[in-house]
């Protein structure tokens, strides 16, 4: 198992470089006056004032949403539930039949609320745009700030997978999924699709240059 971990750790390196370099070249060429991303920043912004003024101080929501994030992604893995529970003050918890590292880590890097949001992009008329993407920023925004005040190395989920290990992995997940968000506001599923597959492709070339490099000095 320890092996395994180092595999994915190494990788994470490589595919965090690689996403990240992606990333880089499509944010530099965004127009800050682009209407999507105009809206998802109004959205975004929105959020803030109502995450200091209440959401800070009460942890129901960001509790159902983490506990609800390990449901849905142990069911996609065939997970069978048993159990889901989430209160205000108290934390809360879900028992599933089994789990791995992936539905461990979850919560910290799937926002959950905006990803049910997505599909919504696809059946709404164009004229809907403008109040699809506010809220897209809204419940981002909320992600964001409920995953910064959640995490640390106290939480079961951290030292259950390794602390080290889910460093390395989230930094990775995290640069993942809002990559793909932004790229998504930009130009919609096609666009964020081919941050995935470019990212992949970049992270893929590094590996094979690296690789050869070793065996070069070999």
């Amino acid at each position: 198992m320890k092996i395994i971990k180092i595999i994915i750790i190494v990788l994470s390196v490589f595919l965090t470089f690689g996403y990240t370099l992606t990333l880089f070249n499509v944010v530099k060429e965004i127009s800050i006056t682009q209407q999507s991303l105009k809206f998802f920043l109004i959205g975004f912004g929105v959020f803030l004032p109502l995450w200091f003024g209440w959401f800070k101080r009460n942890h129901f929501f960001s509790t159902f949403e983490h506990e609800l994030t390990h449901l849905l992604v142990g069911l996609l893995f065939f997970k069978k539930p048993s159990r889901f529970h989430a209160t205000e003050n108290d934390g809360g918890h879900i028992m599933l039949q089994s789990s791995n590292f992936i539905i461990t880590l979850a919560p910290y890097f799937l926002p959950t609320f905006t990803l049910l949001l997505l599909p919504l992009y696809l059946i709404i008329n164009l004229e809907f745009y403008k109040y699809f993407f506010t809220l897209l920023g809204f419940l981002t925004s909320y992600h964001i700030f409920s995953t910064l005040q959640e995490f640390g190395f106290h939480q079961s989920d951290i030292s259950k997978t390794g602390k080290v290990f889910s460093c390395f992995f989230l930094v990775f997940a995290n640069i993942v999924c809002y990559g793909f968000l932004i790229t998504f506001v930009i130009g919609g599923f096609n666009y964020g699709w081919s941050f995935i597959k470019n990212g992949f492709f970049v992270s893929a070339d590094w590996i094979i240059y690296v690789v050869n490099l070793v065996k070069g000095m070999v």
